[in-house]
């Protein structure tokens, strides 16, 4: 630890502006900094939930293609953001287990480090808020005193630095393979109490080959008491992204429910991820032995029974419903009576606008409950063209590309009911299920 004092110290150059200070900044930066060192060694295995609004601007670029200098430039210096194109919301549970995190659905009984791809959907999701980041920084950047700040009214101190690519661990997933990014941004911390109060994480320039130009993290952070220790963790999370069409997104995650049970950063821009370094193979709770799932072809109505809240529901969001009519099977005897439980969970909660608002809800199911077991259910909407209802309206098919087996609803307009979600499914197996998605 000494060592590591030394070097902190050495690295800081300091660049004070304005009146002198009454704590000497380089000091403050060598005390928090090994606290927050050892923080990150001892960090306890705990899980928290993310609630994740993403909201999508429109490009004023409709036939010319500006550089991604230009972009980000153009980004940097606009006064007002460009036209809403709409918005999604998701919930996901992280967990950090030995230095790395993995996600999953909230309450799903399984993580694994291959989730944050499947969930990010074809929108930007982030992760790197809980250590890696910071560990890196703190350990391999020259961080550089910038003065004073006052923030809700606590005086901070805030540091700069540089991350060069020959130290960085900001790896860019790109089509031929991997790169690496350099990035830099600010650390605020605060001297009274020795501790990290934000952290913006800034790429360069992103390679070519990728779909985003640069994306921005700014992470707030808070104490809570995890395994009777003040643990420090996300509060709040914003990623800005550019992508190389134009188009920008605002990422804001919340964080809550943390709890005993640091990560590997990735973030994923439309299938590409941008990485830090590799989580572990998989994780945590072993999925319970299951019943053997209902054959493909079982066709069924289902009757969705949870509340939909447009200002709080989420992909992720568990679901349940009841069958509308008996479920049969090819010998036409029935297997599931009407009145049956089902789970599943939204899989999409997306909100489109512009010249019309179009709500789009993706359900998919899980299980059946049959004498007295949860019996691993699979179903899609049967093979039809779209089905117009009053005042609204909804396609029964799934763009290959999507990443679960169910169903997607469309409505034009955002008072939601959940018996709007009712309809016809067929039970499907894996692999068959793009027939559906005709």
């Amino acid at each position: 630890m000494k060592h590591f004092c030394f070097v902190l110290a050495a690295m800081l150059t300091l660049t004070l502006a304005g009146s002198a200070q009454t704590a000497d900044p380089a000091k403050i930066l060598q005390v928090t900094g090994e606290r927050l060192l050892a923080d990150l060694k001892r960090m306890p295995r705990y899980t928290c939930v993310q609630t994740i609004t993403r909201t999508y601007y429109e490009t004023r670029h409709h036939s010319d293609r500006p550089s991604c200098s230009t972009l980000i430039a153009e980004h940097d210096t606009r006064k007002k953001k460009l036209p809403v194109e709409g918005w999604d919301r998701l919930r996901l549970e992280v967990a950090l287990v030995e230095g790395g995190s993995v996600y999953s659905w909230v309450g799903a009984p399984r993580f694994t480090d291959d989730t944050l791809d499947k969930l990010a959907g074809s929108g930007p999701l982030g992760s790197g808020d809980f250590g890696v980041f910071l560990n890196g920084i703190l350990r391999h950047a020259t961080l550089n005193f910038q003065g004073e700040r006052v923030v809700d009214g606590a005086r901070l101190f805030e540091y700069s630095y540089e991350m060069p690519i020959s130290k960085s661990g900001y790896r860019v997933k790109v089509p031929d393979g991997w790169r690496v990014t350099g990035y830099g941004g600010t650390l605020l911390l605060d001297p009274q109490a020795n501790d990290l109060v934000q952290l913006v994480v800034r790429t360069d320039e992103l390679p070519s080959a990728s779909s985003a130009c640069q994306a921005t993290s700014e992470v707030s952070y808070q104490r809570a008491p995890i395994h009777e220790r003040m643990v420090l963790v996300p509060h709040e999370t914003k990623l800005f992204t550019i992508s190389t069409t134009g188009n920008e997104s605002i990422s804001e995650t919340s964080y809550a429910n943390c709890r005993e049970y640091t990560s590997t950063v990735k973030m994923i821009f439309g299938g590409e991820t941008i990485s830090a370094s590799p989580g572990p193979n998989a994780v945590s709770t072993p999925a319970q032995e299951t019943a053997v799932p209902l054959p493909a072809g079982l066709r069924f109505n289902a009757h969705i029974t949870t509340p939909l809240d447009i200002n709080t529901a989420a992909a992720g969001d568990p679901i349940e419903a009841v069958l509308s009519t008996p479920m049969r099977d090819k010998n036409k005897t029935a297997i599931a009576s009407v009145g049956t439980r089902l789970h599943g969970r939204l899989r999409i909660f997306k909100v489109s606008t512009g010249a019309f608002i179009i709500l789009e809800v993706g359900l998919e199911f899980e299980s059946i409950e049959i004498e007295g077991r949860n019996v691993p259910l699979k179903a899609a909407f049967p093979p039809s063209h779209a089905i117009f209802i009053p005042g609204n309206y909804y396609r029964r098919f799934l763009r290959p590309d999507y990443s679960f087996v169910g169903g997607i609803f469309f409505f034009n307009n955002i008072h939601l009911r959940p018996k709007q979600l009712d309809s016809e499914w067929i039970t499907v197996t894996p692999g068959e299920e793009k027939d559906n998605k005709k």
